[in-house]
């Protein structure tokens, strides 16, 4: 991407980025060939969403939308794939003899689109796309063009498999589409009268595309291999794993299968490193909630537990802990089910309960390896609790998560489980409890006045109060939701909430003691994430109301 001196200066003036990022990035940028721009989005000071909100907001520039705005592959001809790769555009259709719509991840580039218009002798219609989505359409596209020109010329491609080219390029085409649609999971299941594919994006599963019987069974096949498994067995659940690249980043593939009365059903799980290794600044934490957090990571050692529902991002928040300490000069030891996460200078260790090694089992052979840092994917049992804590107390750093409904409960569920509670209190050192609500699209959400029942919902009846309502726009794919934010609560242990736990006080007394020491509870995280924007009542009612009924 050439530098673009007009787009640096729409965000500058709309305070997305500041003098001195631009600067910081100068040399580096002559030293690299690259812009200052891509440098900028490299290292997240701007996100491509922010990018192209800025593209369609300031200029009138639509935004792609792969599942409104279909290809025609007849489009293709009109640029040859290095005309496409150097001017970064991507051909989508000709909707009349006139125009052509395209894509490009830069639509100011006016010496750009003078050539473009040289080359095709069309008037354009540009959507916009991020730089990344439109280097995907060109490999896979065009790809397939040579591919079909070399089977044209009597050529062969032997992949040294025996499967058909087409069903390898399937798999591929899956998987890259759903880590660029930012999906956690991948559905490939059989019906009485479909078999489909779905993503789960932002916590609910989308249809992405429907199969034929005899595609599906062949990629079937194909992911068992990928993923390490016997493809002759189709009774019995498998679980396979395998790594992939997608643009340029490794992507960790977990595969689960599980018979059903139609046939076998595939789950992928795409865990991208990307999102794993996110700075504690950029997880959503308040102010003080990160300066509190930064007090707790100071203990050298001690326990610090990360509690809530399964899914809701327990464990990035942990990496992201542990990617704060120096691991050259710590020993950091993980057991974990399944490791999530390759980290480098890390030891991490798989439970395997086939062997006997579980978390119980793994955390006592880590003692013996001089560890400073031990990080238990989750606490389950009582061997486990009672071993965790025995380790904090010995100076070591243990990191944790548990499955419970905020951070107190954490407290009481380790108290059921038999930890003696002189080792309960001495050893906690802080819980953070956090659960994920959708993020209104910031393009298309719209404001309102609160009515009276919502403002009641929000405990603030008297106030004259402006929410936010999602909407939909090709932005979200029409849902009016786009990303995933995390609430939060952090609580510190302090002498007072220590007492209570050596005196084995219940949870309503340890919270309200907690409360008195400046505890920000969950549900106060949310309705400021309610009340800004971020988020909708609709989408925080269900975690209000729980935690409503959770404490009365």
């Amino acid at each position: 991407m050439k530098e673009n001196k007009i787009v640096l200066e729409m965000l500058l003036k709309n305070k997305e980025i500041t003098r001195q990022d631009i600067v910081d990035r100068i040399k580096a940028a002559q030293q690299s060939g690259n812009s200052v721009l891509e440098l900028l989005l490299k290292d997240r000071v701007i996100s491509d969403e922010t990018l192209l909100l800025t593209f369609h907001n300031e200029w009138g520039f639509d935004v792609y939308d792969p599942q409104k705005d279909r290809m025609d592959s007849n489009s293709l001809a009109f640029f040859t794939k290095e005309q496409a790769q150097e001017y970064l555009v991507f051909p989508l259709k000709q909707p009349d003899e006139a125009h052509l719509i395209i894509l490009m991840a830069d639509p100011t580039d006016e010496e750009a689109i003078r050539g473009l218009q040289q080359i095709t002798k069309k008037r354009l219609k540009i959507l916009v796309a991020e730089k990344e989505c439109i280097q995907r359409l060109i490999r896979r596209y065009y790809h397939k063009i040579s591919n079909e020109e070399n089977t044209a010329a009597g050529w062969h491609q032997d992949d040294g498999e025996s499967e058909e080219p087409s069903i390898i390029s399937l798999a591929n085409e899956i998987i890259e589409e759903g880590v660029s649609l930012g999906a956690s999971d991948i559905h490939i299941e059989a019906f009485a009268k479909k078999i489909q594919i779905r993503l789960r994006i932002d916590g609910l599963l989308q249809p992405m595309k429907l199969l034929e019987e005899k595609t599906w069974q062949g990629l079937i096949s194909r992911l068992k291999i990928l993923g390490g498994c016997d493809i002759a067995e189709h009774r019995f659940p498998q679980d396979g794993a395998f790594t992939t690249t997608v643009e340029g980043r490794q992507i960790d593939v977990r595969l689960s299968t599980i018979p059903t009365i139609h046939g076998e059903k595939i789950v992928l799980r795409l865990l991208d490193q990307r999102k794993f290794l996110m700075k504690i600044e950029e997880l959503g934490f308040s102010t003080d909630q990160k300066n509190l957090l930064k007090e707790i990571m100071r203990s050298p050692h001690g326990l610090i537990l990360a509690s809530g529902p399964t899914g809701s991002g327990k464990t990035t928040t942990l990496y992201s802990l542990l990617n704060e300490i120096n691991s050259r000069t710590h020993n950091i030891i993980t057991i974990e089910d399944p490791v999530e996460f390759q980290m480098e200078d890390v030891n991490q260790i798989q439970v395997n309960e086939k062997t006997g090694l579980n978390f119980a089992m793994g955390l006592r052979s880590i003692l013996r390896q001089d560890p400073n840092v031990i990080m238990v994917g989750e606490i389950r049992d009582e061997e486990t609790a009672s071993m965790a804590t025995r380790a904090a107390i010995t100076g070591h750093l243990v990191l944790s998560t548990i499955h419970t409904n905020n951070a107190i409960a954490s407290i009481t569920r380790l108290m059921d489980m038999q930890v003696p509670l002189y080792l309960l209190s001495s050893a906690l050192r802080g819980i953070i409890s956090q659960k994920l609500v959708k993020r209104l699209c910031p393009n298309c959400r719209k404001e309102g006045w609160a009515t009276q029942e919502e403002k009641n919902l929000l405990g603030l009846p008297d106030e004259a109060v402006k929410l936010y309502y999602p909407q939909g726009c090709p932005f979200c794919h029409d849902t009016g939701y786009r990303g995933r934010l995390a609430v939060q609560e952090v609580v510190k242990i302090t002498r007072s909430i220590r007492e209570s736990i050596d005196q084995g006080k219940d949870y309503d007394t340890i919270r309200s003691i907690a409360m008195d020491e400046g505890l920000v509870p969950i549900e106060e995280s949310l309705k400021q994430y309610i009340l800004n924007g971020s988020t909708s009542l609709d989408e925080g009612l269900e975690i209000l109301a729980f935690e409503n009924d959770w404490h009365h």
